[in-house]
């Protein structure tokens, strides 16, 4: 978060206010959690002499078939083979599970979904479809339904790895670590060097802010299997999470660099980069996602953020424009293009995109502060103390809402309330130099020299701990009025 800010003079008070903005965010897709599926164990394909696959006739030789076009790629003509040896053979459990693996590799989880189904009402002991419709389920958010697949297969095939992962996946997402952390140990024990359990164990650990935990993790998969670019991406967020952005940057690259299409190692490479001062960098990172999918509107709204605070407004607006046209409800986007509207002189616009995010979300206080500001900066002082009102029903312990509120109460002569929000303010943020600075000049307003003295002494002293010579020198001077 940045903060941009207004200087306002009033006949007491030299006072500065802020407008807040949304800083990056941040995205990490579930799609990273979830391992390879399996694929049960195939004949092999009957080869003439010359080693040529022979030119398929029955259900048995399509499977094959399909299976080879699999391995190779192509996956339209992997599903035509699989549909003809379903044709020739409508109870072969094994077609409608294969063809469900590539149904759901290409995107078609329902169909996907519907083809382990088959395969299991055909034959209910078989382990591999309950398994693969777990993790389909778990793709579309039906955990409910991937725990009981996941419990069947674990009916068949107790002691398998993979049955352990899902099951850790799914306590994830609901929220039980822990627990997800010991289905991963328990996939470990059974297979030592399972890649999948290390890396999910890791994410959890992540999420459960024990960074080292989880670096050690990701550094057992990159032991095992260097080529794994997922650990690096993973080794990189939580080097990140502890402020390391450099080295996490360098496991970003390594990872792009195994894996050119990894879409999360661009966003955390971009943030990372912009954390460290490389804007340039950061927008060619949010260029080449928006070249994977002209659709993010994170993207977007991320590279806008970069160009507000570089001062480009137009490209600014414009990429939170597009954010909005392709999330409508992207509240962050409209209190941001409000912040650099108001910035290049259209208050009005302003105004406007925080209506449209309070609108969106009346519990938004960010944008009842900023629409109160601009009212503040137009005189509308009953309409700004209005929307900080809102703003502190819903977070009452905000500082700066009280802090402006009394600013505006000032401009109306209502000093004791004013007096009261100054109080409030300091109460909540014991450091707040202006506050002190206020609420001093209000005392000598009211002939308490003392306590006005005593307030602007702690506001010079609070000024220069902060580094902050204007106003420190300021108090000075009121100070030297004042005797």
């Amino acid at each position: 978060m940045y903060e941009i800010p207004i200087l306002i003079f009033t006949f007491l008070l030299s006072v500065i206010s802020t407008l807040h903005t949304e800083g990056a965010l941040a995205i990490d897709l579930q799609s990273d959690l979830i391992p390879d599926r399996q694929i049960p164990n195939t004949p092999r394909p009957i080869l003439l002499a010359k080693g040529i696959v022979k030119t398929p006739q029955s259900a048995q030789d399509y499977f094959r078939e399909a299976m080879r076009r699999y391995r190779n790629q192509d996956r339209i003509g992997a599903i035509a083979y699989f549909d003809r040896a379903i044709q020739l053979k409508p109870d072969f459990f094994d077609a409608y599970n294969n063809r469900g693996i590539v149904k759901g590799v290409m995107g078609d989880k329902l169909g996907a979904i519907a083809d382990y189904t088959r395969a299991i009402t055909i034959n209910p002991k078989f382990f591999p479809a309950y398994a693969n419709r777990g993790f389909a389920r778990l793709d579309t958010g039906d955990r409910l339904g991937a725990m009981a697949d996941m419990q069947a297969a674990g009916n068949l095939q107790p002691n398998d790895p993979q049955l352990s992962i899902g099951k850790g996946m799914i306590l994830a997402q609901t929220g039980d670590k822990q627990a997800a952390i010991a289905s991963y140990n328990k996939a470990i024990k059974l297979q030592p060097k399972n890649l999948d359990a290390y890396y999910n164990r890791g994410l959890a650990k992540l999420d459960l802010g024990d960074r080292a935990g989880a670096i050690a993790d990701y550094n057992t998969v990159i032991k095992i299997q260097p080529t794994y670019a997922n650990a690096y991406y993973g080794r990189g967020r939580a080097k990140a999470a502890a402020g390391n952005y450099q080295a996490a940057i360098a496991d970003y690259d390594r990872a792009i660099a195994l894996k050119p299409n990894l879409y999360n190692a661009y966003f955390n490479r971009a943030i990372a980069k912009k954390e460290v001062g490389d804007q340039t960098g950061a927008i060619k990172d949010y260029n080449k996602i928006i070249s994977l999918n002209s659709k993010e509107s994170i993207a977007y709204f991320n590279r806008a953020v970069i160009f507000a605070e570089t001062g480009d407004r137009t490209n600014a607006i414009s990429d939170y424009t597009i954010a909005i046209g392709l999330n409508p409800q992207l509240v962050e986007a409209y209190n941001n293009r409000g912040v650099v509207n108001f910035m290049a002189g259209n208050r009005q616009a302003a105004i406007a995109d925080y209506t449209s995010a309070i609108r969106l979300n009346p519990n938004y206080t960010v944008a009842y502060l900023n629409r109160g500001i601009i009212f503040y900066s137009t005189r509308e002082y009953d309409k700004a103390i209005l929307d900080y009102d809102r703003a502190i029903a819903v977070d009452p312990g905000n500082a700066e809402l009280y802090f402006n509120r009394g600013l505006a109460q000032i401009q109306l002569q209502n000093y004791p309330l004013a007096m009261a929000d100054y109080n409030k303010t300091i109460s909540l943020k014991p450091n707040h130099a202006l506050a002190y600075s206020n609420r001093g000049l209000l005392y000598a307003q009211q002939q308490a020299n003392s306590a006005a003295t005593q307030d602007l002494k702690m506001a010079a002293k609070l000024f220069q701990s902060q580094n902050n010579l204007a106003g420190y020198e300021s108090v000075l001077r009121k100070l030297a009025q004042m005797k």
